[in-house]
């Protein structure tokens, strides 16, 4: 069984989780816990001592879940770092352009690239504004 298919049952179908056995539990555990860190960091901590019950964790984590969620939420998905590397390509604001930008706003530099990372659509706006205000000089 792949780990979305196991995700999706744990999530979604309680009558097939007790279908699924120890064996493919245990196989699950470590990528579950994992997934299952990004949201609930605390409690995958906890759940991490070298000589725990895989079987007994992972059916845990489904009895926690299944008191929070009905389906399979977003924050499971998460980029990978092709993904990643593809929104850093797909950002074509000139180095000299961000210099200039940084230099006027006394920002440094990564601030500016950061701001085009996490708010892209509103950061090209501001820069290509800024662009014009330069290009009328």
């Amino acid at each position: 069984m792949e780990l979305f298919s196991f995700l999706n049952i744990l999530f979604e179908n309680p009558e097939e989780w007790d279908k699924i056995s120890n064996i493919e539990k245990k196989k699950q555990f470590f990528m579950t816990t994992r997934r299952l860190a990004i949201q609930f960091p605390m409690q995958a901590n906890a759940l991490q001592h070298l000589k725990i019950n895989p079987v007994a964790v992972v059916n845990y984590w489904q009895y926690f879940i299944r008191k929070k969620y009905n389906n399979l939420p977003g924050w499971m998905y998460t980029k990978g770092v092709k993904k990643t590397q593809e929104i850093k390509e797909k950002i074509s604001v000139s180095k000299s352009l961000i210099d200039e930008y940084a230099r006027l706003n006394r920002l440094d530099r990564k601030s500016v690239e950061d701001a085009l990372v996490f708010y892209p659509d509103e950061t090209k706006k501001i820069l290509k504004d800024f662009e014009k205000i330069i290009n009328q000089k």
